[in-house]
């Protein structure tokens, strides 16, 4: 079976996101760098308390606002951004294309709560989509 460019990157962000989140203790924001197969993923250090799976929600709705308001955010560079849910075991991620990735982390769950999840990968839509 022959890997399309889509195959390549969703493999990319997947690894990226799956690296980076092995260090994650709590709610964390990651921003995807990179292009192609070359994606890397960054924790983000987000002023105020600490983000928890019901506060993460209105957060991506405000960065997305402040992202429309300065573009230069979005930088070329930026290839998504991604939410880490450790307790979950799961990561939801949204790159410039628009496609969207939910991950399975390693482990077992402490918390399953899906009914957020839908919220979670609006809010990263809103993200990307402030850029454009």
């Amino acid at each position: 079976m022959t890997n399309t460019i889509a195959d390549v990157r969703s493999q990319a962000v997947t690894d990226a996101v799956r690296a980076t989140a092995d260090g994650c203790h709590m709610v964390t924001l990651l921003t995807l760098t990179g292009a192609g197969s070359d994606i890397t993923a960054r924790p983000e250090a987000l002023p105020g308390d600490a983000v928890t799976p019901d506060t993460v929600t209105p957060m991506l709705t405000a960065f997305a606002r402040l992202i429309s308001r300065h573009a230069g955010m979005f930088g070329s560079d930026i290839a998504g951004y991604a939410v880490v849910l450790p307790a979950e075991r799961v990561a939801f991620a949204r790159d410039r294309t628009g496609a969207g990735y939910a991950i399975q982390l390693p482990g077992k769950p402490i918390e399953l709560r899906p009914d957020r999840w839908g919220a979670i990968e609006d809010g990263l839509t809103a993200m990307i989509e402030a850029a454009t």
